[in-house]
């Protein structure tokens, strides 16, 4: 016996979109929801609907002209970064657990295909999956999502909204002058820093990760990088310091929520009632990295 087809509302299909990647392809998409809804959908229909949620999405975000002077950002943990940063040498001792030392370089594949509108794409990603903040594309058979502990997400959110203001309505990649305003900012290395350590976790090569931050935001900071600050000691320095400083910052936010009554008990504390920081938790990469399926936009587990 036939099964009947469904003719879904607008409503139900823009809900749906949010299960898929842009980076499908709206073929696929359309397989995907015609196989597990049963729905009567045409191409057009579907075309028409993922043009009318991209002009939604885009019109979230804030347009400004002009520059934002970023020596005013107010959060302090950035103006610490920026402060303690400038006193770097290259004969700082090496950190022998450094994120930066793990690197595997999949060579043998072909670089990942990147979303026509690779911000747009991010966007999205990050409007419609509360559990994660950016994704990494693969590749391989899979794209890795990388979301961050409560604190750092926060400090996530007011760094890429920054970074919007500067860049929206602006082409991609940036002018030369944009490009050298963003790469001395704190803010910005510390967004990119985010998607590198996530990228080394998933094995991605570090080419791949900052010409897909190129595409979204139109600096490769990679690229911008000095021979000394390409040197592993000067990384692994830096790297430690910034682990430092982020130690610092977050030990009386860990103290706020080891005594109040809804977060009591969630950190733990030691004799003496004070919290105990664990890198693997609470440290500036403590990433939760999922697998989503290239094929299905599905995820598929998170790495180890």
């Amino acid at each position: 016996m036939e099964t009947s087809l469904t003719i879904p509302t607008d409503e139900q299909v823009l809900g749906d979109l949010d299960n898929y990647k842009e980076s499908l392809g709206r073929s696929k998409i359309l397989d995907g929801m015609r196989s597990k809804n049963n729905w009567s959908l045409s191409d057009a229909r579907l075309k028409r609907l993922m043009s009318k949620k991209d002009s939604s999405r885009s019109r979230a975000v804030p347009r400004v002209t002009g520059s934002v002077d970023f020596s005013e950002a107010d959060n302090s943990l950035l103006l610490t970064y920026s402060n303690a940063l400038t006193q770097y040498r290259s004969d700082f001792p090496v950190l022998l657990d450094s994120p930066c030392s793990q690197v595997s370089e999949a060579t043998d594949i072909p670089p990942p295909s990147l979303p026509k509108d690779a911000l747009g794409a991010q966007l999205r990603f990050f409007n419609n999956n509360p559990r994660h903040f950016f994704i990494l594309y693969g590749r391989g058979e899979y794209d890795y999502a990388a979301g961050h502990n409560t604190q750092i997400s926060m400090l996530h959110m007011i760094i890429q909204k920054r970074i919007l203001e500067l860049i929206t309505g602006k082409s991609r990649p940036l002018s030369e002058e944009d490009q050298a305003m963003m790469n001395r900012w704190a803010g910005v290395q510390t967004f990119f820093e985010y998607y590198e350590a996530a990228g080394k976790k998933a094995g991605l090569p570090a080419s791949d990760v900052g010409r897909q931050f190129e595409a979204e935001y139109g600096v490769n900071i990679l690229a911008r990088r000095t021979p000394e600050q390409n040197d592993p000691r000067w990384r692994n320095a830096y790297d430690r310091a910034k682990e430092s400083i982020h130690k610092r910052y977050m030990l009386p936010i860990l103290k706020q929520l080891s005594q109040h009554p809804k977060t009591r008990g969630t950190v733990p504390v030691d004799s003496n009632g004070e919290p105990i920081y664990d890198p693997k938790v609470h440290g500036r990469f403590a990433f939760i990295i999922t697998k989503v399926s290239k094929k299905t936009g599905k995820a598929c587990g998170d790495l180890p």
